[in-house]
């Protein structure tokens, strides 16, 4: 009777740590939804908004410093209601949609829409690149966009850029990520100047 008793309190005890390393840890997988809006655009498309969102698992992230989560590796899941859209992962034929985030809390989306079909298609449009006036001076974008003068299809020619906000999806509020340094941005970048290269 007590080899009994023993068993189930050793068997308890496991079952109670266990389940407590389970809800602290990252094994229990969690789906996280974060909502986006592009605004402050310049250019044409000023004083308009464009809205979206991005899905994940966490159990992907540490949430600790800098990470990523793309498309190919982690499921991640893009949507953008955009001109010409709604565009979705499915759009980039190359499947390097991705997300960056700083301490858990996203930071940047690196996305191209018509990248490979502009000027075919007279709009093209980027999440994460750099821009420079000078050719000497860059800067870092968080979106950007141009449209060819088409008007036999409606398109008033013109360029311009954006800010993006991130919004927590259940209470719509802001998330604020400190700027401790451009690292991730630059290596999302580079990621994407080398597949841009890679496929000429």
């Amino acid at each position: 009777m007590m080899i009994w008793q023993n068993l189930l309190k050793t068997t308890a005890a496991s079952l109670v740590l266990s389940l407590g390393f389970l809800s602290g840890g990252q094994v229990l997988a969690k789906t996280v939804t974060y909502d986006f809006q592009v605004n402050n655009l310049t250019g044409v498309l000023a004083g308009k908004t464009y809205n979206g969102y991005v899905k994940f698992d966490d159990s992907f992230l540490t949430k600790q410093g800098y990470e990523n989560i793309t498309s190919s590796d982690q499921g991640l899941s893009f949507f953008f209601n955009f001109y010409g859209g709604p565009y979705d992962e499915t759009n980039d034929p190359y499947n390097r949609t991705q997300i960056s985030f700083f301490n858990g809390k996203p930071k940047t989306i690196y996305f191209r829409g018509n990248y490979d079909t502009y000027p075919q298609i007279p709009y093209t449009f980027a999440f994460s690149s750099y821009g420079s006036q000078d050719g000497i001076n860059f800067k870092f974008i968080d979106f950007s966009y141009l449209f060819d003068q088409r008007p036999d299809l409606g398109i008033v020619g013109g360029g311009g850029e954006g800010k993006v906000v991130f919004f927590n999806s259940e209470t719509g509020d802001p998330i604020s990520v400190p700027e401790p340094s451009s690292v991730i941005g630059i290596c999302a970048i580079a990621m994407g100047l080398i597949l841009k290269r890679t496929k000429h």
